[in-house]
C-alpha cells in the first residue's frame, strides 16, 4: 500500500484535484491537462513529483 501512494493515479479523482491545487492556473484549466496528459500515458504510472513536472514541462506554473 505504502508503494502505490508514492505514484499518481490517473483514476482517482482525489488525487486529481489535489495535484490540480498546486498550480496557479484555474483549477479547470489544470484538470482538463491532466487528463489530457493522463490519456496520452505521459503521467500514468509516474510518481507524483514526475506528474508535477510534467505539468511545469507543459507549461503550468506551480504555486
Amino acid at each position: 500500500m505504502k508503494r502505490d501512494q508514492k505514484f499518481f493515479n490517473c483514476s482517482e479523482k482525489h488525487e486529481i484535484e489535489y495535484l490540480a491545487k498546486k498550480f496557479k492556473e484555474p483549477k479547470d484549466v489544470v484538470i482538463a491537462k491532466i487528463k489530457e496528459l493522463c490519456k496520452a500515458k505521459i503521467i500514468r504510472y509516474s510518481t507524483h513529483a514526475q506528474a508535477e513536472q510534467a505539468l511545469i514541462d507543459a507549461g503550468l506554473h506551480k504555486k
